[in-house]
């Protein structure tokens, strides 16, 4: 049981951000390369997930919402591209992405009685340094635009077009380097806070705070994704 959740939360954290971005992404030779990588991924998360549901019976809940994952994330954004003749708007992919949350949880929840004992949720080193990433990566994410603000009023882009971009391209490169960990992060706390605060009940406070700060980071990935399309549509 362990080893398959461990990989139906792997999968989820790899395959939800792919399912965001091919949603909302015309498609490009970008996204061909993205599938060239995950499906073969797929096909083998598959393949595990089928040889559980045939020699766990008490498994096949879990082994085909594990099946259902790549098939759901990789295909839905090809019915999606020829229904709507494009990728969807934003608010839409907001509302699947938090409704595959909400599945995803209720799956890794599943009964009462098949959690037993904390497991790794009670391991006190792991939920405090995933409590220390997020918090690191929250900081790292805020450290640029605190510093932008400080700034403000005494220092100003150089004139030259040519060292204006070199400065935008370093902070672009900066901001993807955090928001891919970070996003990848805050997916998987967001299943696995919830699950902890039931079963390791020594540690709620543990999982309140890695919860809170999972939150936190979403919402300041959103806005930085928000100002950045602003600027991409309006850069002046």
């Amino acid at each position: 049981m362990i080893l398959s959740r461990v990989i139906f939360l792997a999968q989820l954290v790899l395959m939800l951000p792919v399912f965001a971005l091919l949603l909302v992404t015309p498609a490009n030779l970008g996204t061909v390369a993205i599938y060239f990588y995950l499906v073969p991924v797929g096909i083998a998360v598959t393949l595990f997930a089928l040889w559980r549901f045939i020699k766990h019976p008490t498994e096949r809940r879990l082994a085909v919402a594990t099946i259902a994952t790549p098939a759901a994330c990789l295909g839905t954004p090809v019915l999606v591209y020829s229904l709507n003749s494009g990728p969807v708007e934003p608010a839409l992919l907001i509302v699947a992405v938090l409704a595959l949350l909400v599945i995803a949880a209720l799956i890794l929840l599943g009964k009462t009685d098949q959690f037993r004992g904390a497991g790794l949720f009670a391991n006190r080193r792991f939920n405090v340094s995933c409590l220390v990433a997020l918090g690191t990566l929250l900081l790292l994410l805020w450290f640029p635009i605190f510093i932008g603000l400080a700034a403000n009023q005494s220092i100003s882009l150089p004139a030259d077009i040519a060292e204006r971009d070199k400065i935008i391209t370093v902070a672009a490169l900066y901001l993807i380097a955090v928001a891919i960990p970070a996003a990848c992060l805050s997916i998987f706390t967001l299943l696995y806070a919830p699950v902890g605060l039931i079963r390791n009940h020594g540690g709620r406070a543990l999982h309140l705070g890695q919860l809170i700060t999972a939150l936190l980071l979403v919402a300041t990935l959103t806005a930085v994704a928000f100002v950045v399309s602003i600027l991409m549509v309006n850069p002046g």
